[in-house]
């Protein structure tokens, strides 16, 4: 019982870790209270958790971009900084655009 107890916090601390510290900016008093619009936007956030966790099983193009970016911290990065600057016909011509970005020119800079 003790060890189904411990496998089950440690699976709540990985997600709660996740959310706190790559990207989803969960802290722990966030969300508490049902009329507030905080909660409804920690409602959203783990709606967009459990989306990421789909793709992550399931999607070919978000699994390489995973790969290739590494952290999820980075890749919601380049996902800003993609949207800010082009307009994306579907979430998959986003992802395809990230994974064929050539990451070794750099812009106003000449190579050695």
């Amino acid at each position: 019982m003790a060890k189904a107890g411990r496998c089950r916090w440690k699976i709540e601390n990985e997600c709660f870790n996740t959310l706190k510290n790559q990207g989803y900016c969960i802290e722990h008093n966030y969300g508490h209270g049902k009329h507030y619009l905080n909660y409804n936007l920690y409602l959203i956030t783990l709606l967009a958790f459990y989306f990421h966790q789909i793709f992550e099983l399931t999607d070919k193009v978000y699994q390489g971009c995973r790969k290739k970016f590494g952290s999820k911290r980075h890749l919601w990065e380049k996902l800003r900084g993609a949207i800010y600057f082009f307009i994306f016909s579907s979430w998959e011509t986003l992802l395809t655009y990230l994974l064929e970005e050539q990451e070794d020119i750099k812009i106003g800079f000449k190579s050695s």
